[in-house]
């Protein structure tokens, strides 16, 4: 049994949950489909599903935040399988369903990956398709070495062990980061395999970096309310290395001169993953110091 949650906002889910539903009529397992609008602020398509068993849809009467949205979605789930997925992902794999369900049981958490197209986007969207296939689109077995580095976009979760760990009432985003060390400090096991959902959702480049500088400023937030640990991260990492043999500072001001060349390399033809380590290095690093 699996409850398959979707949480969305101003997204067409219709592609998504047609793919779902078309796997999920071939099962005999009991599977629902659970959509929670956070309150879009255009109509959501649901002509195309609405009338569908197993598939149910709520919207916020207010915009909540992602996390909210998904505590509601575990709690009106009727099975202790949780399903997690974005609204901007289609499974890569006829299979995606039975995957997970011949998973269950092997560990409270199993995470598919993710995978992004072949074919490069137009050059708004390039940096987060590169940061997306160098960084994010790993295999199981290189996953399991980091265990804990996770994306809640393809995530399947015992139900107890999400309300346990979630905080609904944090509205910040980057929350990922402290949800898994919430997982590492509980001790709960990760499992890895290969069943991705390809990632369409793709943001142009001034919209990503808007949201890795309020990533960087969720880090050090969560850090100084002891939600995640100061060497967590492979950010963090780099940072106290830095600040052993007193460069940290020394490189934050050096990068401040050179911000408005950074950006343009990151929204240019051929975005370095290395740069953007840079750019978040800059802003996690900034935090640090204001706080």
């Amino acid at each position: 049994m699996l409850s398959i949650l979707i949480p969305t906002f101003n997204d067409d889910i219709t592609p998504l949950v047609e793919r779902l539903w078309y796997e999920i009529e071939r099962i005999e397992t009991p599977i629902e489909i659970i959509i929670g609008d956070d309150h879009s602020t255009r109509e959501a398509s649901l002509n195309t599903f609405q009338n569908l068993d197993s598939v149910v849809f709520f919207r916020n009467p207010e915009n909540l935040g992602r996390t909210a949205t998904r505590d509601l979605l575990a709690k009106k789930a009727r099975y202790n399988t949780l399903l997690f997925l974005d609204a901007d992902v289609l499974p890569a794999q006829s299979d995606f369903i039975k995957k997970y369900l011949s998973a269950i049981g092997k560990s409270q958490v199993v995470f598919g990956g993710v995978q992004y197209t072949k074919e490069k986007p137009e050059q708004a969207m390039l940096l987060r398709w590169v940061y997306g296939k160098e960084r994010e689109a790993k295999l199981a077995q290189e996953r399991q070495r980091n265990p804990y580095y996770i994306i809640s976009q393809n995530l399947m979760i015992d139900k107890d062990v999400f309300l346990a760990v979630n905080a609904p009432e944090i509205k910040r985003y980057g929350w990922d980061n402290v949800f898994s060390f919430q997982l590492y400090r509980q001790g709960i096991t990760v499992h890895h395999i290969d069943n991705a959902v390809i990632h369409l959702g793709l943001e142009p480049c001034d919209s990503y970096l808007s949201k890795v500088q309020q990533a960087m400023s969720t880090l050090v937030w969560a850090e100084k309310n002891d939600m995640i640990s100061e060497n967590f991260t492979s950010i963090q990492k780099f940072y106290n290395s830095l600040k052993t043999f007193g460069l940290a500072g020394l490189l934050r001001i050096s990068l401040t001169l050179w911000l408005p060349i950074m950006r343009a390399q990151l929204a240019s033809k051929f975005p370095s993953v290395r740069v953007l380590d840079l750019y978040k290095f800059y802003y996690f690093s900034t935090y640090k110091y204001k706080a």
